[in-house]
């Protein structure tokens, strides 16, 4: 069964808080009348939302294109060395990764079998899920609402009645020029005030949930790896699930040496991009969870690979899940075949948008996600409601905007409180 033609599904997301502003689906066809969907993570794109669906149209056509849809190994391999390079990045691998997770969904549907199938087969009968403590709808505040301890509490007091089990923030403002920052830039050394207000808020969120769920503190890797364990040291206490990406991902060294340095598990990876990168982190014993990204890291063999070394090793797997609703399948796909699966982070309990793109919406109750019986993936694309919300030219991502204007933003925000 060989690939013969690809669409690409470019989609602004309206609640651009929740996975990103812009979500990039993919189809590929098949000569056997067989069509399969994925997504390419965008967040990380320097491109501009239509440039970046033109390009995954090329590469499909020079890479994919009249090759045999269950080829995983000899594709990745040409595409990975046919570039000067010989390395990735986060965009070379993203693409290809959603291309691959189509050709697994089409191959499945072919087949008449669901993926966990053709990687092992099933280990458990649901995904235990995690979500983010977002601010409630309609909350003005944006990014700010992570900086008010006594509202992040209330809201994951909301959650866990609701019936989430795992609860996960990043307590520092994700943009550069903030006060707190004290004209720093990434790794940062945070200010005592910092480290108040982020104490404040696990404690705020500890008190109102009890032992009910795990809570996750993510920081994005903004911290020198000093800062990291001072943070580290406050937290202990309130005994959270993990500590991630503590300091930036490319110098595994210094993660290894938070994870020395405190009792908190260190999770890292939703932004390296292949299998030699989380090697290094084994070699080193710099985190005993990773959180690897399905739609980053080369798609589901790849992913594979990566959780099997991981197992090998005693270490944990949490898929990192931020976009639409195909990452979340691969990844449910992935952990539903893997024995060191954590969790699975999850966008709260994907209503909303994520179904209204969805023919057949994903089940999740009480904390979990009821995986789908269906072949492949196990989901369709709504392609009318993909069209309807296409990206428009003036559709940007967040990386692409104005730095002086969110400094500004920032620091006004800062100043007001």
């Amino acid at each position: 069964m060989k690939i013969k033609g690809v669409e690409v599904f470019p989609v602004a997301n309206p609640a651009a808080y929740i996975g990103g502003p812009i979500w990039m689906f993919v189809r590929i066809d098949t000569d056997a009348g067989v069509s399969g969907y994925g997504e390419i993570l965008a967040v990380q794109s320097y491109l501009r939302p239509r440039t970046l669906a033109m390009v995954v149209e090329q590469v499909a056509e020079d890479f994919f294109v009249g090759r045999e849809v269950g080829d995983f190994e000899t594709t990745f391999h040409a595409y990975y060395n046919s570039f000067y390079s010989h390395a990735s990045d986060l965009l070379k691998t993203a693409i290809y990764s959603g291309l691959e997770m189509a050709c697994w969904d089409a191959l499945g549907k072919h087949l008449g079998r669901p993926v966990h199938t053709m990687l092992g087969g099933r280990f458990r009968d649901r995904i235990r899920t995690y979500t983010y403590i977002s601010a409630p709808s309609g909350d003005a505040l944006g990014f700010d609402f992570w900086l008010q301890p006594d509202a992040v509490g209330a809201r994951a007091g909301e959650l866990a009645a609701q019936g989430f089990t795992g609860l996960k923030l990043d307590p520092f403002p994700l943009m550069t020029g903030s006060e707190q920052q004290q004209s720093q830039v990434v790794p940062l050394q945070w200010s005592l005030e910092a480290l108040d207000r982020a104490e404040a808020t696990i404690a705020s969120i500890r008190q109102a949930v009890g032992s009910r769920c795990d809570v996750i503190v993510g920081t994005h890797g903004q911290m020198t790896a000093s800062s990291a364990l001072r943070l580290a040291k406050r937290l202990e206490k309130f005994d959270p699930l993990w500590l991630e990406e503590p300091v930036p991902p490319e110098l595994a060294d210094e993660m290894a040496l938070v994870a020395r340095g405190t009792s908190i598990p260190i999770t890292t990876g939703e932004r390296l991009s292949n299998k030699w990168e989380f090697a290094r982190l084994i070699r080193l014993q710099a985190a005993s969870i990773f959180n690897l990204d399905v739609s980053q890291v080369g798609g589901l063999w790849e992913a594979k690979k990566i959780a099997s070394m991981a197992e090998a090793n005693y270490v944990q797997i949490a898929p990192h899940v931020y976009g639409g609703p195909f990452t979340a399948a691969a990844s449910f796909q992935l952990g539903l075949a893997c024995p060191n699966l954590l969790i699975v982070e999850g966008l709260g309990d994907f209503s909303g948008f994520h179904a209204e793109l969805l023919q057949e919406p994903i089940i999740w109750r009480e904390g979990y996600v009821m995986p789908s019986e269906r072949p492949g993936l196990g989901y369709t694309l709504n392609e009318d409601a993909a069209r309807r919300h296409a990206v428009k030219d003036e559709d940007r991502l967040w990386g692409s905007l104005d730095s002086t204007q969110v400094t500004t933003v920032s620091a006004a925000s800062d100043d007001s409180r």
